[in-house]
């Protein structure tokens, strides 16, 4: 379920995607971060700097993988620095109602489909 509505901070349009679960949101317009439980979506916090970085997948897009209709709700460019050297990959975060979320992360053009486990691991003796 989504609802649209107006950015309270500059009056771009926004969608809320996955309505009901998300805890907030992202304006692309002017990079306040919103309250997405808040019927008034008040803002929360202003990005430092804009993202920049133009999503292979943009938000919105719907497509079906493994047989699951999953729709992109975030995107978020994720790095990492060893030895001096800086790694970076993209991660989409994907959507549905009736099978929650999944990561789908990309990297030099490898994609990984990932899903939240959401119970822990157990151990197994000697290993």
């Amino acid at each position: 379920m989504s609802s649209r509505f107006d950015c309270p901070a500059c009056g771009g349009p926004l969608t809320l995607r996955a309505e009901g679960v998300s805890e907030s949101l992202a304006c692309p317009h002017c990079g306040a971060v919103l309250d997405a439980k808040d019927p008034r979506h008040q803002v929360l916090a202003k990005y430092r700097s804009k993202l920049g970085v133009t999503p292979k997948i943009p938000i919105g897009t719907r497509g079906t993988l493994r047989g699951d209709q999953l729709e992109v709700i975030g995107f978020q460019r994720r790095a990492v620095r060893y030895s001096g050297v800086i790694y970076s990959w993209d991660e989409y975060l994907l959507w549905n109602p009736y099978k929650g979320f999944r990561w789908m992360t990309e990297s030099n053009g490898h994609w990984l489909l990932l899903k939240t486990v959401e119970t822990k691991p157990k151990e197994t003796p000697g290993g």
